[in-house]
């Protein structure tokens, strides 16, 4: 069936239409305006209303007590559902472990020294807490005896209103039984370096010679020695006196937390500035170039003050300053620094200026110098083989102003039997030394045999 067809409209028509459209839009633009009126003045009356009730002090005051009848009643309903679980929580640190139990009759150990503790609560109670710092741990041990028990970590003086945790809150330690035993007792001096190193100090004068050491049999067994520690508190230049501390020391020279009586000791120290002048010489190492030699020297220093302990000043003799020969290619002046020999602690001067003059060098032969042996080990005798090895020939280098003041009684030729224990016949090698260091030495036989018997 076919469509019917649209009749299209007329001018006139469309003219109607248009006009219709235009009245319903006009229709529509007044209706809208006298809403948006009307909605207008409504808000104004509420605006006004409002104002007239909160900024009218009569009716301001029934508001207050509406709103806050209104806040109260919400709190009680729902408050505690609100604040509940708001809680704090701060971690105070390390806190000493402290044992409650004889410490006179037993020894603990496995307990820690320190645990980590947290509190919760309320901010102002943990603050409270932090300000009296009277909180501590403890570890009640006063019903346990001898044997490894398991104790548990508790808090003294913390308020009811936190809550306290503990890490680790329990400790496995061991009881022994404590005895006493006393020990010889030694010495050391702390602190030394704030006394000028000039002074030494001598041994000291203590009380008395013994203490008494109280710990479990285990642990005295395990004390190597116990010492008088001596505080050098002040740059003390003469005797003085003063309290030691008295400390037990295991074989590794760890300390050793163990009880001694007395804990402390009166200790008197002699100080003493031993003190040695000695000649300072020169002495070349190694080979002077161009065939020369040290013909003399001077030094603006050649005698210097050493400080040390008189066991030490009884082996010195001379202060020798090492140069290295290589670099002596003609007459010259240079400084040189004072190396401290072991166990001196001061020198008087720290450099000392050299001027040198080089000469040629010449050799001398210096006849009929006695062999000697040394370290000869105990029960055994030494001979020469031959008796024409009794003596030797040793050729000295050097400038001849040098060899000129040269004898055999500054030369010193010898046998290091250090390394023989047996008896036999061995050919060993000769050792020459001269007093004079600006020469050289050397033998034309270099060894000799010797003939090894018990006594």
């Amino acid at each position: 069936m076919a469509k019917k067809r649209k009749t299209p409209l007329s001018s006139e028509r469309k003219t109607e239409l248009a006009k219709t459209i235009a009245q319903k839009g006009q229709t529509f633009a007044r209706t809208y305006a006298s809403i948006e009126i009307k909605i207008s003045k409504c808000f104004r009356w509420i605006s006004g209303w409002l104002d007239k009730l909160l900024f009218n002090q009569k009716h301001g005051k029934v508001v207050a007590l509406i709103l806050a009848i209104l806040f109260y009643v919400t709190l009680n309903v729902n408050g505690d559902a609100i604040f509940e679980n708001i809680t704090n929580a701060e971690t105070l640190g390390d806190f000493e472990v402290t044992p409650i139990i004889s410490d006179e009759a037993y020894e603990v150990s496995g307990l820690p020294e320190t645990v980590e503790v947290t509190v919760k609560g309320d901010i102002s109670d943990i603050k409270n807490v932090k300000q009296q710092k009277s909180l501590r741990v403890i570890a009640n041990m006063t019903d346990l005896t001898e044997g490894t028990h398991e104790v548990k970590l508790t808090t003294e003086a913390a308020p009811s209103s936190v809550d306290v945790l503990i890490q680790p809150s329990n400790a496995v330690v061991t009881i022994k039984k404590k005895s006493i035993r006393s020990f010889s007792l030694g010495y050391d001096y702390v602190n030394r370096f704030k006394m000028d190193s000039v002074y030494d100090l001598g041994e000291p004068k203590l009380e008395q010679g013994e203490v008494y050491v109280r710990a479990s049999s285990d642990t005295l067994d395990q004390i190597a020695y116990v010492k008088a520690l001596i505080d050098v508190k002040e740059d003390y230049s003469s005797d003085f006196e003063t309290q030691a501390e008295i400390a037990a020391y295991n074989a590794k020279g760890e300390k050793m937390n163990v009880d001694i009586i007395p804990s402390t000791m009166k200790a008197t120290v002699a100080v003493t500035k031993p003190s040695k002048r000695v000649p300072v010489t020169l002495v070349p190492n190694g080979v002077i170039p161009n065939n020369k030699a040290i013909e003399s020297y001077t030094l603006n220093h050649d005698r210097v003050t050493v400080y040390a302990k008189q066991s030490v000043l009884d082996t010195i003799e001379e202060l020798p300053i090492s140069i290295p020969a290589s670099t002596l290619t003609s007459d010259r002046e240079f400084s040189m620094p004072l190396i401290l020999p072991n166990g001196v602690t001061k020198l008087s001067e720290t450099v000392v200026n050299i001027s040198l003059k080089l000469a040629d060098k010449k050799e001398k032969d210096i006849k009929d110098v006695d062999v000697t042996f040394s370290n000869v080990a105990q029960g055994f005798h030494v001979t020469f083989e031959s008796e024409k090895n009794k003596t030797v020939t040793v050729s000295a280098y050097g400038a001849q102003k040098v060899l000129d003041e040269l004898s055999k009684d500054q030369l010193q030729v010898s046998v290091d039997m250090s390394k023989v224990d047996k008896a036999g016949t061995y050919e060993m090698p000769l050792l020459v030394e001269g007093k004079n260091k600006l020469a050289t030495y050397e033998l034309k036989d270099a060894t000799v045999t010797v003939v090894v018997s018990e006594k």
